[in-house]
């Protein structure tokens, strides 16, 4: 026979799994709520436009390197980052492949020779203006914070996504279509952070500039 005394320790063990479980429940239903939300906001955007200031922190050197520029997103795949000087480059991810141009030449490589950076330059698309959803198979998503708008955290889950980036944060604005803010965490300790002025949403694109060099 369970003594007392065991039952009591037996029953409180038992009564803290439960609350795990539920606290566990409850954070995977706030994060389907959110992406829910961010999803219907999205929905009819069919562009979005905005400068940003980029500063980027090298961890074994310790230093900071900030950076302006543009970013334009023809939804649902194309996407086009443009580092203004003295950067002065332009990089592209679309179906076709990603690209780059600098005042010197440029390149393009098809999606399948990208590889593993190829992916995670899509989920960096995907996080900006696309379905959130598709990132679950590959990141734990957590949301950290709801206020004025919503703070979005994505941990990779898939070990070679893991070797180039270990964690990606998106904060929203009040709409949940616009964005404010993005972090790139990278092994060693690299981080960029990018901040965003105000988002244009459905300025019309030219074509022409959503086109990368050819490869």
């Amino acid at each position: 026979m369970i003594s007392m005394g065991r039952r009591q320790v037996l029953g409180g063990a038992l009564g803290c799994v439960g609350a795990l479980a539920l606290e566990g429940q409850a954070r995977a239903d706030a994060v389907d709520d959110a992406l829910k939300e961010m999803t219907q906001a999205r929905a009819g955007v069919k562009t979005l436009l905005a400068p940003f200031t980029q500063k980027r922190a090298i961890g074994l050197l310790a230093t900071e390197v900030e950076s302006a520029g543009e970013m334009t997103l023809v939804l649902p795949d194309r996407l086009r980052w443009e580092l203004k000087p003295p950067d002065a480059v332009t990089y592209w991810v679309t179906p076709e492949g990603f690209g780059y141009a600098t005042p010197k030449g440029g390149g393009a490589t098809g999606a399948s020779a990208a590889g593993r950076f190829g992916a995670v330059l899509g989920d960096l698309l995907i996080l900006l203006g696309g379905d959130l959803a598709k990132l679950r198979s590959r990141y734990d998503i957590a949301i950290p914070s709801r206020k004025d708008g919503l703070t979005l955290s994505a941990k990779p889950r898939a070990p070679e996504v893991a070797k180039l980036v270990t964690r990606l944060e998106l904060s929203a604005g009040p709409e949940l279509w616009s964005v404010k803010r993005v972090v790139i965490e990278e092994p060693g300790g690299d981080r960029s952070e990018i901040t965003f002025g105000q988002v244009q949403r459905d300025a019309k694109v030219d074509p022409a500039r959503m086109k990368p060099p050819r490869p």
